[in-house]
């Protein structure tokens, strides 16, 4: 199982916006796709940069090749259209991580 985690360090200005575009637009699609299952939405408890709040949206894939085609098809155009909604207030990177078993 694969982890695909986004970052997102957001400007204090657009905190609600960008709230509200991860939950109306850019899970949403990632459930849709049928490439990704189990959204998580968290916000960081340290503060990564002044005027800043800082958020992770991670999900869950079967395989590396359905993380990379999400990531590099719908994934980079969500994240186009968050660079242009927001601009330089929201910046962002992406982590590909394997799950690992406990024992």
């Amino acid at each position: 199982m694969l982890i695909l985690n986004t970052s997102f360090h957001v400007h204090t200005s657009l905190d609600d916006q960008f709230k509200a575009w991860v939950r109306r637009d850019y899970i949403p699609s990632a459930m849709t796709s049928g490439l990704l299952s189990s959204p998580r939405f968290a916000a960081l408890l340290i503060e990564v940069q002044e005027d800043c709040v800082s958020y992770a949206v991670s999900f869950e894939a079967e395989t590396a090749e359905n993380a990379v085609k999400w990531h590099d098809g719908e994934g980079a155009a969500l994240r186009g259209e968050l660079q242009r909604r927001f601009g330089e207030g929201v910046v962002f990177f992406t982590t590909y991580m394997e799950e690992l078993h406990l024992e």
